[in-house]
Protein backbone atom coordinates (compact mmCIF):
# COMPACT_ATOMS: atom_id res chain seq x y z
CA UNK A 1 0.00 0.00 0.00
CA UNK A 2 1.33 3.29 -0.38
CA UNK A 3 1.64 5.79 2.05
CA UNK A 4 -0.06 9.40 1.64
CA UNK A 5 3.40 11.00 1.60
CA UNK A 6 4.74 8.82 -1.13
CA UNK A 7 1.75 9.39 -3.02
CA UNK A 8 1.73 13.35 -2.87
CA UNK A 9 3.70 14.59 -5.70
CA UNK A 10 1.76 12.11 -8.03
CA UNK A 11 -1.54 14.45 -6.76
CA UNK A 12 0.21 16.79 -8.34
CA UNK A 13 1.03 14.63 -11.24
CA UNK A 14 -2.03 16.89 -12.62
CA UNK A 15 -2.89 15.33 -16.58
CA UNK A 16 -3.72 18.78 -18.27
CA UNK A 17 -1.69 19.42 -20.88
CA UNK A 18 1.95 19.23 -21.15
CA UNK A 19 4.89 20.14 -22.99
CA UNK A 20 7.82 17.89 -22.47
CA UNK A 21 10.68 19.53 -20.34
CA UNK A 22 7.79 22.73 -19.90
CA UNK A 23 7.92 23.28 -16.02
CA UNK A 24 4.49 24.52 -14.04
CA UNK A 25 2.03 23.09 -11.59
CA UNK A 26 -0.55 20.99 -13.07
CA UNK A 27 1.36 19.46 -16.62
CA UNK A 28 2.37 16.48 -15.31
CA UNK A 29 5.36 14.23 -14.68
CA UNK A 30 7.91 15.80 -17.87
CA UNK A 31 10.76 13.37 -18.56
CA UNK A 32 13.25 15.50 -17.02
CA UNK A 33 11.38 14.52 -13.49
CA UNK A 34 11.40 11.20 -14.65
CA UNK A 35 14.83 11.07 -14.90
CA UNK A 36 15.77 12.88 -11.95
CA UNK A 37 14.03 10.12 -10.09
CA UNK A 38 15.70 7.48 -12.32
CA UNK A 39 13.06 6.26 -13.95
CA UNK A 40 14.29 3.51 -16.40
CA UNK A 41 13.14 4.59 -20.25
CA UNK A 42 10.41 1.82 -20.07
CA UNK A 43 8.82 3.81 -16.95
CA UNK A 44 9.15 6.64 -18.35
CA UNK A 45 7.92 5.58 -21.71
CA UNK A 46 4.95 4.13 -19.85
CA UNK A 47 4.04 7.17 -17.72
CA UNK A 48 3.90 9.44 -20.36
CA UNK A 49 1.60 7.17 -22.17
CA UNK A 50 -0.52 7.26 -18.97
CA UNK A 51 -0.66 10.66 -18.95
CA UNK A 52 -1.20 11.11 -22.32
CA UNK A 53 -4.23 8.89 -22.58
CA UNK A 54 -5.61 10.34 -19.00
CA UNK A 55 -5.37 13.81 -20.74
CA UNK A 56 -6.99 12.68 -23.68
CA UNK A 57 -9.99 11.20 -22.15
CA UNK A 58 -10.26 14.82 -19.98
CA UNK A 59 -10.13 16.63 -22.82
CA UNK A 60 -13.03 14.69 -24.22
CA UNK A 61 -14.98 14.81 -20.78
CA UNK A 62 -14.40 18.88 -20.40
CA UNK A 63 -15.59 18.94 -24.59
CA UNK A 64 -19.00 16.97 -22.97
CA UNK A 65 -18.93 19.29 -20.29
CA UNK A 66 -19.48 22.62 -23.01
CA UNK A 67 -22.88 21.42 -23.65
CA UNK A 68 -23.74 21.54 -19.70
CA UNK A 69 -22.47 24.83 -19.35
CA UNK A 70 -24.68 26.10 -22.45
CA UNK A 71 -27.83 24.46 -20.68
CA UNK A 72 -26.84 26.49 -17.38
CA UNK A 73 -26.51 29.51 -19.35
CA UNK A 74 -29.40 29.44 -21.21
CA UNK A 75 -31.19 28.25 -17.90
CA UNK A 76 -30.23 31.78 -16.85
CA UNK A 77 -30.43 33.85 -19.80
CA UNK A 78 -34.32 32.76 -19.96
CA UNK A 79 -37.07 35.57 -19.88
CA UNK A 80 -38.17 33.52 -16.78
CA UNK A 81 -35.50 31.91 -15.72
CA UNK A 82 -35.55 28.41 -15.11
CA UNK A 83 -34.45 27.17 -11.45
CA UNK A 84 -34.91 23.48 -12.00
CA UNK A 85 -33.05 23.44 -15.23
CA UNK A 86 -29.79 25.25 -13.91
CA UNK A 87 -30.38 23.07 -10.75
CA UNK A 88 -30.39 19.99 -13.69
CA UNK A 89 -27.42 21.58 -15.17
CA UNK A 90 -25.57 21.66 -12.06
CA UNK A 91 -26.26 18.51 -11.05
CA UNK A 92 -24.39 17.50 -14.27
CA UNK A 93 -21.51 19.58 -14.19
CA UNK A 94 -20.83 18.16 -10.81
CA UNK A 95 -20.78 14.50 -11.72
CA UNK A 96 -18.90 15.26 -15.02
CA UNK A 97 -16.25 16.79 -12.52
CA UNK A 98 -16.49 13.78 -10.88
CA UNK A 99 -15.42 12.08 -13.62
CA UNK A 100 -12.78 13.42 -14.09
CA UNK A 101 -11.57 13.41 -10.61
CA UNK A 102 -11.62 9.91 -10.89
CA UNK A 103 -9.80 9.69 -14.48
CA UNK A 104 -7.08 11.33 -12.79
CA UNK A 105 -6.83 9.35 -9.83
CA UNK A 106 -7.20 6.24 -11.89
CA UNK A 107 -3.97 7.56 -13.85
CA UNK A 108 -1.97 8.49 -10.75
CA UNK A 109 -2.51 5.18 -9.16
CA UNK A 110 -0.86 3.86 -12.26
CA UNK A 111 1.79 6.17 -12.26
CA UNK A 112 2.64 4.97 -8.97
CA UNK A 113 2.77 1.37 -9.93
CA UNK A 114 5.01 1.75 -12.43
CA UNK A 115 7.67 3.82 -10.32
CA UNK A 116 9.44 1.73 -7.39
CA UNK A 117 9.04 2.60 -3.61
CA UNK A 118 12.41 4.42 -3.71
CA UNK A 119 11.23 6.85 -6.83
CA UNK A 120 8.39 7.45 -5.31
CA UNK A 121 10.20 8.88 -2.63
CA UNK A 122 12.42 10.76 -4.70
CA UNK A 123 9.79 12.46 -6.54
CA UNK A 124 8.32 13.44 -2.84
CA UNK A 125 11.75 15.25 -2.05
CA UNK A 126 11.59 17.16 -5.79
CA UNK A 127 8.32 18.04 -4.63
CA UNK A 128 8.79 19.15 -0.99
CA UNK A 129 12.05 20.64 -2.76
CA UNK A 130 9.76 22.56 -5.59
CA UNK A 131 7.25 23.77 -2.99
CA UNK A 132 9.67 25.51 -0.61
CA UNK A 133 11.58 27.37 -3.96
CA UNK A 134 8.10 28.42 -4.17
CA UNK A 135 7.68 29.63 -1.20
CA UNK A 136 10.89 30.84 -0.16
CA UNK A 137 11.96 32.42 -3.76
CA UNK A 138 14.83 33.53 -2.01
CA UNK A 139 16.20 30.57 -1.08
Amino acid sequence: MLSAAAIAPLANAQTSGTTPGHRGAGHGLTDKTLQAIEATADQRAKILSIQSQARADIRAQRQANCNVRLQMAQALAAPTVDASAAEAARQKMLVQADAASQRMLQAKLMIAAVLTPDQRQRLLALEQQRRSHAVNPAS
